[in-house]
């Protein structure tokens, strides 16, 4: 059988993430790859699958949709999809759905006053989950839970493409969203039966618009969700950073390219350690 060997620049392509991510993830030894001669690495394709934004095996990250959800998508993400399970009546009146933008910051950014009606922004656009994503920058992850092994195993093992906080109960959460705002919840089941209101005011929150919300449950339990009671799915306890990353991938973007810094010739004044070099004046006579 033959093997597919690629780039970086390829495998973060297909993972939809930035170069730099999938070369963290080599040298954390989560991503095996080999060097050629000029030093370069190379990934085998195969050793993508739990990587790809669009796989469809649930048993790679042990979430289970609950409803109609918008995951493993066939084409890049735009906010509107990316950030709600269906189109809400706001972004149909928005200029960047009516002529599908690519990135909405970007129109708003250039065309001041452009229509942007501003469904899921409650703050400025770089604390917006997907502005953060089609950046490559870690995804925020809020996890409600008193199960002080799940806390410890996913704060001591961190993964470079999430930034995890951790609540205990209701109160925690909301001061926590007060200052990071999350682009996934998970709840565990004892808190979601203990404080019963608590995901439909994350899910009304708005500064934590547009966020999917998981309910954590133990391994080998089936749990029935409502539609519409909040929850996006289920996702098995214990979980790990990679199976959070899995479930994540499967939400596909459109990653921002680096912009590439003009290069200008150095004018002589900048030469010489930086200092500004000086005509020498006349010596009085």
């Amino acid at each position: 059988m033959s093997v597919r060997m690629l780039t970086t620049g390829k495998a973060a392509e297909l993972c939809s993430v930035k170069p730099d991510t999938v070369l963290k993830w080599i040298k954390k030894g989560r991503l095996e790859a080999t060097r050629t001669a000029g030093g370069h690495y190379r990934v085998d394709e195969q050793h993508l699958a739990p990587f790809l934004p669009k796989t469809s095996e649930r048993e790679a990250t042990g979430a289970k949709a609950a409803g109609p959800v918008a995951l493993n998508s066939a084409h890049p993400m735009r906010c509107w999809e990316y950030m709600s399970e269906s189109l809400r009546e706001g972004c149909r009146n928005c200029v960047a759905y009516q002529i599908h933008a690519a990135w909405c910051f970007e129109l708003v950014r250039v065309v001041h006053g452009a229509g942007h009606t501003k469904s899921f922004c409650s703050g400025p656009c770089n604390e917006c989950p997907y502005y953060r994503r089609v950046h490559g920058q870690p995804t925020n992850v809020l996890i409600v839970t008193r199960d002080e092994a799940l806390i410890q195993a996913i704060a001591w093992h961190p993964d470079g493409c999430l930034a995890c906080r951790f609540a205990r109960n209701g109160y925690d959460a909301s001061a926590i969203i007060s200052v990071f705002r999350p682009a996934l919840v998970i709840v565990g089941e004892r808190v979601a039966a203990d404080e019963p209101e608590l995901v439909k005011a994350l899910a009304s929150d708005p500064r934590a618009a547009g966020v999917r919300i998981l309910l954590g449950v133990r391994e080998n339990r089936n749990v029935s969700l409502p539609l519409g009671g909040g929850f996006t799915g289920t996702i098995q306890i214990p979980f790990s950073c990679d199976q959070i990353t899995a479930f994540t991938g499967r939400l596909p973007v459109e990653i921002v390219p680096d912009e590439e810094a003009p290069t200008r010739p150095t004018p002589p004044q900048e030469r010489d350690g930086g200092r500004r070099t000086r005509k020498p004046e006349p010596i009085p006579a």
